[in-house]
């Protein structure tokens, strides 16, 4: 759907083909920092104080690892996002309330469920509202959808948290419905609202529309009737620079803020970096520029540089942007076609949950042929009624030792499982039409997370679409609405080759608000040594908030490198304090909220609940 004063991209736009994949990593779990004495980083503290800790009642056990997601913190309200839990894996998403009135003594007040199949993720928000329509405070959350359940909504969803002892729902599942031709609202992965006068205005960012009009932006002055009024993306945006490693492109997340009298609009675009948009009229969004990684990279001087670009705030006094780069999978690639016309160098990713390369014989992951199997979902994508699985080329009498699968329908880890029940444990996947913005990211490539539990025993990475064909000796397309330019079934492709080279975990970046040139890069000192590639969770960064009062201060959810407090300045970025528990931590979101004139770091830790703390430093 084109939104207003947004044209139609061109060539025309495919049909959306991320349906029901997983297309972030921060999706699944990454829980081993839980467990024995070698499965976490050391506790350490420095000058933050431990306030309070509260479980969930919904996290508690094994089987709730991942249950929390996001928090957000209004008035003397903390509200934490949860998702479904392991031992269900459809149900129930929600969110928590708690009381944070008494920071050293929260108390968890109710759970309110979204419909089933249904979960939220981050950018769930609160804010207060006064137009002629409505006058209180909203909760404003995303949705995105586990199951084909008929109950199971897209979109935004909004509640009247007034009292948030009697939560109304205003709008259920309400945003992009491809001009009405679908009768559920696309997924969304985040949501950031705010009122600009007399209007209220909430974007999204669209899981379904990667890189082709993924930008939603909605009118919720009448919270109850929230109205779809424009779609952009990088495809509308032609001076956007995309010069990251796999150029994966598509909104993450995204903050709002009125700066020297403009609505200006700071979104995070993976690989191209931290995108502005004027939003003076949010029906007509302009882009004004975006960042550029350095390259080489800082820190470890690789190139190109990693990308990723997953959340930012600005600083209190608006001269800073400090922006998180996610990044689950430690290692690089390096992917070569072996033989025939196309053989050469192209870009890939390994996927971070399947068998290791480095474990593999000589740690390289080496296929003497490949064969074309279709999408490898347990759906009929073809509707001749059988399912794609059962169409996968056995092993056994493929002729080949390597499988490729294209991306789109289904989860990438239904893709490997349906490889490994063929007999194969080399899996290769290729990037889908949508994601390469119609061919402008020909060459970019998305190693998505695990989406669902089985035994794994296959290596898998991830390629490009233009190498997806020219692996198979075929001529690159990247504009039908299916997978029908592809090799038929069976077709046997050339060699390839792949070994990996640890290039670090998720870093941070300190750039300068009115030029977006990067003034430093930030990382724990555990996730730039090789020795914690495994065996300690994930110690890539995730979430960012900046202090609601002092300008040089900032606070980082580092998921197992725990929360960290770290002070900006032109001269760069120095760590101030830190907070791993005993038994290590999982932190997902972090925000700073003054509460009686203190202010406070509420951070939600993806396995137990709500931890609050002080910094104590100078």
């Amino acid at each position: 759907m084109s939104g207003v004063g947004i044209a139609d991209p061109q060539p025309p736009t495919p049909a959306p083909s991320l349906k029901s994949e997983v297309r972030d990593p921060e999706i699944a779990g990454h829980d081993d920092q839980h467990g024995a004495n070698d499965g976490h980083l050391p506790a350490t503290q420095k000058n933050v104080q431990l306030v309070a800790k509260l479980d969930m009642s919904g996290a508690t056990g094994e089987d709730r690892a991942g249950h929390i997601a996001d928090v957000a913190v209004f008035g003397n309200y903390a509200y934490l996002a949860a998702r479904r839990l392991n031992t269900t894996p459809c149900g129930p998403g929600g969110f928590y309330t708690v009381d944070v009135s008494k920071p050293d003594a929260p108390k968890e007040l109710s759970f309110t469920a979204f419909p089933n199949g249904s979960y939220p993720g981050e950018g769930m928000q609160v804010i207060r509202v006064k137009t002629a329509s409505f006058k209180g405070d909203i909760l404003v959350t995303n949705n995105e959808i586990c199951s084909d359940a008929p109950e199971a909504v897209g979109g935004m969803s909004i509640y009247n948290v007034t009292d948030p002892r009697n939560i109304i729902p205003l709008a259920i599942g309400k945003g992009d419905f491809n001009d009405g031709t679908q009768p559920v609202a696309n997924d969304e992965h985040s949501v950031f609202a705010w009122q600009a006068g007399e209007r209220v205005f909430a974007m999204m960012s669209d899981d379904l529309e990667q890189s082709v009009g993924d930008v939603d932006i909605m009118e919720i002055t009448d919270p109850a009737n929230p109205v779809l009024i424009a779609e952009t993306s990088i495809a509308d945006w032609p001076a956007a620079e995309v010069g990251a490693n796999g150029q994966t492109v598509f909104l993450h997340d995204m903050v709002v803020k009125r700066i020297r009298g403009h609505w200006i609009g700071l979104l995070s675009y993976w690989d191209a970096g931290w995108v502005i948009l004027n939003l003076d009229d949010p029906a007509n969004p302009v882009f004004v520029t975006d960042s550029r990684y350095p390259d080489p990279e800082k820190l470890l001087g690789f190139t190109p540089p990693e990308g990723n670009g997953h959340q930012a705030e600005w600083t209190n006094d608006n001269r800073f942007i400090v922006g998180t780069d996610e990044d689950f999978s430690p290692v690089r690639t390096a992917f070569q076609v072996t033989d025939g016309p196309n053989a050469g160098t192209y870009g890939a990713g390994e996927f971070d949950w399947t068998v290791p390369i480095s474990t593999l014989p000589g740690q390289t992951f080496q296929g003497a042929k490949t064969v074309w199997g279709g999408s490898g979902c347990v759906e009929d994508t073809d509707g001749n009624g059988v399912s794609d699985r059962a169409e996968v080329p056995a092993k056994a009498a493929s002729g080949a030792d390597t499988v490729v699968f294209l991306r789109g329908v289904c989860f990438f880890s239904n893709k490997v499982e349906s490889g490994q029940l063929a007999g194969y444990d080399k899996v290769i996947i290729v990037q889908s039409h949508v994601a390469t913005s119609n061919g402008r990211f020909a060459d970019g490539f998305f190693c998505g997370a695990q989406g669902h539990d089985f035994t794994i025993t296959a290596s898998a990475i991830c390629i490009g679409h233009r190498a997806g064909h020219l692996l198979f000796g075929d001529t690159p397309e990247y504009t039908s609405p299916s997978a029908a330019d592809m090799p038929a079934l069976g077709t046997l492709g050339a060699g390839v080759r792949a070994t990996t080279t640890f290039d670090g975990w998720g870093t941070v970046h300190l750039l300068d608000a009115r030029t977006l040139r990067e003034i430093d890069n930030y990382a724990i000192k555990e996730g730039l040594d090789p020795a914690f590639a495994s065996g300690f969770g994930a110690l890539s960064v995730h979430e960012v908030a900046t202090d609601p009062e002092r300008s040089d201060l900032a606070y980082l959810s580092y998921y197992a490198g725990g929360i960290r407090v770290i002070k900006v300045s032109s001269r760069g970025i120095r760590e101030a304090g830190r907070y791993i528990g005993t038994d290590g931590n999982d932190f997902w979101g972090v925000e700073a909220k003054q509460i009686k004139n203190k202010t406070y770091i509420f951070g939600s830790d993806r396995d137990s609940g709500l931890w609050i703390f002080r910094y104590t430093g100078g």
